[in-house]
């Protein structure tokens, strides 16, 4: 029995990884995500379910001729996506969103129950909008005055206190010599009372948001890194000091009032001034004053959607690479003329590359910075690494989705009743309960201790599809029960022609295991065809449905063709090492056990 351990255990653990996603009615690993309060978790559809079902069609209008204008593919596309991206943020659900024809949309939203908000949500047309982003804004810091400053000189950190817990450091080797120790940093020591302590500390940690804002923002390459907030200091001693910090260079002092700052290098130099000449500089009465200088803030510029005349991908003309074109209308002309044109005078005076950030339904596209004043009504976008053709091309189609906008008009909707919907869940897990039964007492009481063991396979079948289907996840709907029940019986015919090619193979006199070897080896050139040649079918249908929209359809096709896929993984494994584990007991080697009638003209098989 230990030949086949190795893969009984490989069985197991598979079983198991499937029990386990199926008995977590919510799985979420990372940003990783599935389940819901559906049966097992499985995502249904709306005829499973309940819900809303709308058809939507495209209602472009020439405003010069006043005749219908037909839309392009990628317009529909374009629609199709944002419609999407609403409802995904919306909170509305998973929506099953299809083209139909040229110039139709059909939304499905399982589980929705509020119709007005989900037509008002879906009917509202995109909005584009450009906003110019100030980069280091000053803000005065008004609510730390000079009564909340206690003291400021310049220091070194105090050693923190050692942790009585922790584990004692070992002696240095007298052997080796010690490093010189790194000298301690400069740093300006503030006091401040209670309450200006409390108020430092909330500018602390919104410049730590902001740093943490700025890397995602370029992580996700939403254009160039947006400067993190900073602190501007201000310290009037001796002589005047200015120097700004950002979130890191700050830092409390253990659970005291006390915050020091990361004192600057000395000019021309890499040192930072001793505390003998830091404190001259400060004097006997010194003075700060402190400017948040906030890392950006979007103002409205009125350019909208409605000033875009064009947005399509292409590549620089110099270098080649991927970028995104932009052209304006005669007003979209004037009001990017103007922007670009105070943008690039400010950058100038102050040395800060203002940006032009794009948003979509209040989502953030992207922040270009301008580098020139741009008043010919036509412009690029290009990026860094990150900025590849298809992301182009996705950038650019949704800036056409907020140009268009595409009217689109309601033409069908109707709610699906959740007692329908459950009804249908009901009936549908009755049919497949009784399906699986009829077969499984078939396959046992026919052929025996074969079946039996087929039995214990299909079982496993059932709950790998589920656990599939959990997983992708799969939009489970009646076709795609209808396809799962299906693909049982195309299990079950993959082992009733291995079980007749084992009856043929012991009745020439062959030993048991090699019967069952020899079995499997012969109906398995029948077994794949035929497979074969279903999910050749399968992948017609899916195109076909695709093509046409018709969504039950597609579902089928795709629900077959995973319990095709598993069928024969459970026919040709599972049933296979199965009964290579159960023949090598002794006591199982009784004739009559592994044929479906009789077996008495058969003589019992040598041992293997």
């Amino acid at each position: 029995m230990g030949r086949y351990g190795r893969t009984v255990i490989a069985i197991a653990v598979i079983v198991i990884a499937a029990g386990l996603i199926l008995g977590f009615q919510r799985i979420s690993v990372a940003n990783f995500e599935r389940g819901g309060d559906t049966p097992l978790g499985l995502s249904l559809g709306l005829d499973l379910q309940g819900g809303i079902h709308i058809v939507y069609q495209a209602d472009l209008i020439d405003p010069d001729t006043g005749e219908r204008v037909e839309v392009s593919a990628d317009q529909m596309e374009a629609l199709k996506r944002t419609i999407e991206r609403r409802v995904n943020s919306s909170g509305l659900g998973e929506p099953i969103i299809q083209i139909l024809g040229a110039d139709r949309l059909l939304i499905q939203l399982p589980g929705v129950r509020d119709r007005e908000r989900a037509v008002s949500l879906i009917g509202e047309t995109a909005r584009l909008e450009f906003k110019r982003r100030e980069l280091n804004v000053p803000r005065d810091v008004t609510e730390i005055t000079d009564a909340e400053i206690v003291s400021i000189t310049a220091d070194f950190m105090p050693e923190p206190e050692p942790d009585p817990e922790a584990s004692p450091t070992p002696a240095p080797d007298p052997a080796q010599p010690a490093p010189p120790p790194d000298p301690a940093p400069l740093k300006l020591m503030v006091e401040f009372t209670d309450t200006g302590a409390e108020s430092f500390q909330t500018i602390h940690n919104r410049l730590f948001e902001s740093l943490a804002a700025s890397f995602i923002a370029f992580q996700s390459g939403q254009g160039s890194l947006t400067p993190a907030s900073s602190i501007d200091i201000t310290v009037e001693g001796s002589e005047q000091q200015r120097f700004a910090l950002s979130a890191q260079s700050i830092e409390r002092v253990q659970d005291t009032n006390t915050f020091a700052f990361s004192l600057p290098f000395e000019p021309g130099t890499s040192q930072q001034p001793s505390v003998e000449d830091a404190r001259a500089r400060l004097g006997d009465s010194p003075a700060i004053l402190f400017t948040e200088l906030q890392g950006f803030a979007d103002e409205d510029t009125g350019l909208t959607g409605d000033d875009l005349a064009r947005a399509f991908p292409g590549q620089h003309t110099t270098s080649q690479k991927p970028i995104v074109n932009l052209e304006f209308n005669d007003e979209g002309t004037r009001i990017f003329g103007e922007l670009t044109t105070d943008i690039v005078l400010r950058s100038e005076a102050t040395g800060y590359r203002d940006q032009i950030a794009i948003f979509l339904d209040g989502r953030e596209l992207i922040s270009p910075q301008v580098n020139t004043p741009i008043t010919a009504g036509t412009a690029i976008i290009e990026g860094g690494a990150d900025f590849t053709i298809e992301r182009v091309r996705d950038l650019a189609l949704l800036l056409e989705s907020g140009r268009l906008p595409i009217p689109i008009t309601l033409i069908q909707e109707r709610d699906v009743d959740a007692i329908l919907g459950a009804d249908s869940l009901a009936k549908s897990a009755v049919a497949g309960f009784v399906g699986l039964g009829l077969v499984l007492a078939f396959m046992t009481l026919y052929y025996r201790l074969p079946g039996l063991i087929a039995s214990v396979a299909l079982l496993i079948y059932a709950a790998l599809v589920l656990a599939i289907f959990k997983i992708l996840p799969v939009t489970l709907t009646l076709s795609g029960v209808a396809a799962v029940i299906l693909s049982i019986g195309m299990a079950v015919d993959a082992n009733i022609l291995i079980f007749e090619r084992m009856k043929d193979e012991l009745r020439s006199g062959r030993t048991l295991l090699t019967s069952i070897n020899v079995g499997f080896d012969r109906a398995w050139p029948a077994i794949r065809d035929g497979n074969v040649s279903t999910l050749i079918t399968c992948a017609i249908l899916f195109w076909f449905a695709d093509q046409l929209g018709a969504s039950i359809v597609q579902g089928f096709a795709v629900t077959l063709a995973i319990g095709v896929v598993v069928s024969m993984f459970t026919a040709i494994t599972i049933s296979r090492t199965l009964l290579r584990f159960v023949a090598t007991a002794r006591f199982m080697r009784t004739v009559r056990l592994w044929l479906p009638s009789g077996g008495s003209e058969i003589p019992q098989p040598a041992a293997d």
